[in-house]
């Protein structure tokens, strides 16, 4: 099993947690809604010796996606993955870019739906379609090493609002269902703004049996 070395970054407007999942063996690195603030994760990478292989997107608002065009052309290897569902991200009306770069989109090199697995830097990532915040958020979980990047789908005590464009309260409370009633209670969130959580934490918080 891959050595995982996990750390991060706040960045951008709206203080978003931006993820590193690292492969301490091979440097291999995996970026999870790298948000803002290019140049200052740039020099985290290189700081750190470590070698982008994927930047995960969990939905497409812009203070999720803000410096991944900038990250992609520094490392073009990495693919961008998103959900196919995420039609925002070529739609900067939409994606709320006019209180960033007013002309931000992304083309996804690879497009994911539910129950896609990824691989990569050794681990293991399956894709949860997650829709409320956005019609195309997505998570994504990683069994072995116990973790969920949840984006805005979940937060700590709360998740991420639904009025916006694609939002949808019923999809949210849907989607926020299936993770507690579907994950270990072990599962540790990794959410797109503020603290950390886990799955136990967010059922008790929420009142839910176990």
């Amino acid at each position: 099993m891959p050595k995982l070395h996990l750390y991060g970054r706040v960045v951008g407007l709206y203080d978003t947690n931006c993820y590193f999942i690292e492969n301490e063996d091979t440097r291999e690195l995996v970026i999870a809604d790298p948000g803002g603030d290019a140049s200052r994760l740039a020099d985290l990478i290189r700081q750190n010796n470590a070698r982008p292989v994927a930047f995960l997107l969990t939905h497409g608002h812009f203070d999720h996606i803000l410096a991944v065009n900038e990250l992609k052309a520094l490392f073009p290897d990495a693919p961008i993955v998103a959900s196919v569902r995420e039609s925002m991200l070529g739609d900067p009306s939409i994606n709320s870019t006019p209180l960033g770069d007013p002309n931000y989109t992304v083309r996804p090199d690879v497009t994911v739906d539910e129950g896609d697995e990824l691989h990569y830097a050794g681990f293991t990532f399956k894709v949860m379609a997650t829709p409320g915040h956005t019609a195309g958020s997505v998570c994504y979980y990683m069994k072995e090493e116990k973790l969920l990047i949840a984006g805005d789908t979940l937060f700590l005590g709360s998740y991420g609002r639904t009025d916006l464009p694609t939002g949808s309260d019923e999809e949210m409370l849907e989607s926020r269902k299936r993770l507690y009633f579907t994950l270990p209670l072990d599962t540790a969130v990794l959410p797109g703004h503020g603290r950390t959580t886990s799955i136990g934490q967010e059922r008790r918080i929420f009142g839910i049996d176990e």
